[in-house]
């Protein structure tokens, strides 16, 4: 009796250890962070937009490549995905938004490559510009920007505010005259439609970044009769005017995106120059960006709308490792001009 009484209670404090075990692994996954790391695979039968806007089957280098996405969460979060495992057939606009997605989630992403990003046009189709002269499209950053990247060909733009990708243009010289490509981004859809028309051999989408580190809907006031003062109504205070009733077009619902979770849908987080002008709003965008994620050379960035004007520009573009190179302080453009710092970073 005695040989069964110890070992019933041998049996029973392994299965109290067990259970005190187990008590203690769950406590410290639900109080400590956590970090989650997706795969993300991107066949090569996914679709994209092509060009003219209907569904095509693309295999195109850069997006079949595998992703390791970050997601900062705690112990508590987790354990509710694991509970609650997400559904790509929720995997939506109104999704993504109501849930303030984070920038890098395969869901942001997914719906970035299946419903907004444009391929390039092939390299054999011409481009369709309103004049073929060598003249620069841009007031001036074009070339600074080629000189500061000591005459680099074969490199890798991000346009925001692109326009019809020809008129006042940052980066339609690097791309037929040194065989540049990049990402064009248009959140006017009358311009978008315009953009497209021109046959540029780069990403494009009729989009706007994100004023939040997650994906959102924003009132956008298009301003047909002077599209470069196209604008975000309501989200941000800008130095911009309001539209006119009666002339201007009737505000519009725009998607916008994260910086960082085009780069992803794209496949690529090294950008020679990032040109950014949304009249008012350059600011919020760029504090949106896990700098420590992206490799971005340099960059012309517009302040004449922004309320934190100039020196406020400047002050958190120097926080973030650049050094400002100069200014553009024309009728028309008033940009500051940014360069990686790679000596203290």
């Amino acid at each position: 009796m005695n040989i069964l009484a110890a070992a019933l209670q041998q049996s029973h404090s392994r299965k109290l250890c067990a259970l005190l075990t187990v008590v203690v692994f769950l406590i410290i996954f639900l109080v400590s962070p956590r970090t989650e790391i997706y795969n993300y695979y991107q066949q090569s039968s996914n679709t994209l937009r092509g060009t003219d806007g209907g569904l095509t089957k693309s295999n195109i280098p850069g997006l079949n490549r595998k992703y390791n996405l970050m997601d900062e969460t705690d112990g508590l979060g987790k354990l509710k995905q694991l509970f609650n495992g997400f559904d790509s057939k929720e995997c939506t606009a109104d999704y993504m938004n109501t849930h303030k997605l984070p920038q890098d989630h395969p869901c942001v992403i997914e719906t970035i490559r299946q419903h907004y990003l444009n391929k390039p046009s092939p390299p054999d189709v011409p481009l369709k510009l309103d004049s073929n002269d060598d003249n620069d499209r841009s007031p001036g950053q074009t070339g600074v920007i080629f000189r500061l990247l000591k005459n680099k060909t074969s490199g890798f733009f991000l346009e925001c505010g692109a326009l019809n990708g020809e008129y006042m243009s940052n980066t339609i010289d690097l791309e037929r005259k040194f065989n540049w490509g990049g990402i064009l981004i248009e959140a006017n859809p009358i311009t978008f439609q315009k953009l497209i028309s021109r046959k540029r051999k780069s990403w494009t989408l009729p989009t706007c970044l994100s004023l939040e580190p997650y994906p959102t809907e924003v009132t956008f006031q298009p301003k047909s009769g002077d599209p470069g003062h196209s604008h975000i109504e309501g989200e941000a205070k800008t130095l911009q005017k309001a539209g006119i009733p009666g002339v201007d077009p009737d505000l519009v619902k725009v998607q916008c995106f994260p910086l960082y979770s085009i780069l992803l849908a794209v496949g690529r987080t090294e950008v020679d120059f990032f040109s950014l002008d949304v009249e008012g709003h350059e600011l919020k965008i760029l504090k949106t960006i896990p700098w420590h994620k992206v490799d971005i050379k340099t960059l012309t960035v517009e302040w004449d709308n922004m309320p934190e004007g100039r020196e406020g520009l400047i002050s958190f573009m120097e926080e973030s490792g650049f050094i400002t190179i100069g200014a553009f302080d024309f009728e028309f453009t008033r940009d500051v001009i940014f360069i990686k710092d790679l000596i203290n970073n």
